[in-house]
């Protein structure tokens, strides 16, 4: 029987029927919540968990909502792709995935994604081939001029090596291992590379974590090993599908308000936009954003259509961009949430609806807005007064 990465053929047929709930041929008329239910840890593709997203969409609920509102071969765009929950789902689910993200951390775990190689062979073969090309030239990184911001949360012969990844990785354009780097970046397991710090958003635990009663906390973190391990984690249950290298899609990183995509060219447009001034994307990533090469986060903070203060604008901009891209009778499903703050409740999704409306001069039909609690063991801030339940706006394009 032949091998792919480590597993027979067989193997990887099993793991890719156990992937789809559902498949193309049955019919589903109306939304569910059934059909995502409950924790997707241990049934969704590893290659969704390959780094930490604040506020991502649920993979169950994005492989149904593309089975439901798309075809095989259909052109599937997420215009805010975040993590890739979206379009990783769409290029399993035999669609054509094209997404976009105005943030490089978005953009890069999206691309690592979608870029993988086929097999945990070739993967970890690229690893090991950098881990040689950081020994050679860790030692000679300079980091006196480093932040201190940065420096506090490694060893520093530790993040000589991260700096050196990063480098050679960028002249490599590889993005899945940049996406696997990413993911161990910060936390206060064993398996990370930083000083024990929280694992979503970046902050040190030292409160927590004396040095003085956890030196080995904060001895020297080898990345080759950390790394190999990360890649063969995220190789444990891929769901790569035998059509892999066939997969066809295209990522841009460009505010969604203007689009890189021909008039009538999309055949589906599923997305979860930022939710109204509820999240703050770069700050909560500002660590990873830092070796990405955006060293002013609150610069990329302030221009995201996040920001309270041009949400209704920007998205108005977005809502009439996503109309452009459509085709006739195509679908445009976006999952939203309700926001919360200082008494007020933003309903986003009958605001988002109306603005629909308006841009598209009624050419946008609201078909339904379904709702959807979010239990709090799995909301990223935990008993907060913010988002609590996900609705999912449906339209479609007249």
């Amino acid at each position: 029987m032949a091998a792919l990465g480590g597993k027979t053929l067989a193997d990887s047929v099993k793991d890719t029927r156990q992937l789809f709930l559902f498949d193309d041929s049955e019919s589903f008329s109306r939304l569910d919540s059934r059909l995502w239910r409950g924790s997707f840890q241990s049934r969704e593709s590893t290659f969704q968990q390959l780094s930490p997203y604040v506020g991502k969409m649920k993979s169950g609920m994005a492989k149904a909502l593309i089975k439901l509102y798309s075809k095989r071969g259909n052109v599937v765009l997420d215009p805010f792709s975040g993590s890739g929950v979206v379009p990783f789902e769409a290029v399993l689910s035999g669609r054509i995935a094209w997404a976009n993200d105005l943030s490089p951390y978005a953009y890069t775990v999206t691309r690592g994604k979608l870029d993988a190689p086929g097999s945990e062979k070739e993967a970890v073969n690229r690893a090991e081939i950098l881990a040689k090309s950081i020994k050679k030239e860790a030692s000679s990184v300079d980091i006196s001029t480093i932040p201190e911001w940065i420096t506090d949360f490694f060893h520093p012969d530790t993040l000589k090596e991260v700096v050196s990844a990063f480098r050679i990785l960028k002249e490599d354009n590889d993005f899945f291992l940049t996406a696997c780097l990413l993911g161990i970046l910060h936390h206060v397991r064993p398996g990370f590379l930083s000083y024990p710090a929280s694992h979503l958003v970046p902050y040190l635990r030292k409160s927590m974590y004396p040095p003085e009663n956890y030196p080995e906390m904060y001895a020297f973190r080898d990345l080759r090993p950390r790394l190999i391990a990360k890649v063969k984690r995220a190789y444990s249950r891929s769901f790569l599908p035998l059509d892999w290298e066939s997969r066809r899609y295209r990522v841009w990183m460009t505010n969604s308000m203007n689009l890189p995509v021909d008039d009538e060219s999309v055949d589906a447009i599923i997305s979860s936009p930022p939710y109204f001034g509820a999240l703050d994307y770069a700050r909560d990533n500002r660590l990873r954003l830092w070796f990405l090469g955006c060293e002013d986060w609150k610069k990329l903070d302030a221009s995201m259509t996040a920001n309270s203060r041009v949400y209704l604008s920007q998205m108005s901009r977005c809502l009439a961009e996503m109309y452009r891209v459509l085709k006739p009778a195509g679908n445009c499903i976006l999952v939203l949430g309700d926001v919360e703050r200082d008494g007020q409740i933003r309903r986003t999704a009958e605001i988002l609806a109306d603005q629909a409306r308006q841009v598209s001069n009624d050419g946008f039909y609201v078909d339904t807005i379904y709702d959807d609690k979010i239990p709090d063991e799995r909301r990223s801030r935990r008993r907060t007064s913010t988002t609590k339940f996900e609705r999912i706006l449906v339209m479609k394009k007249l």
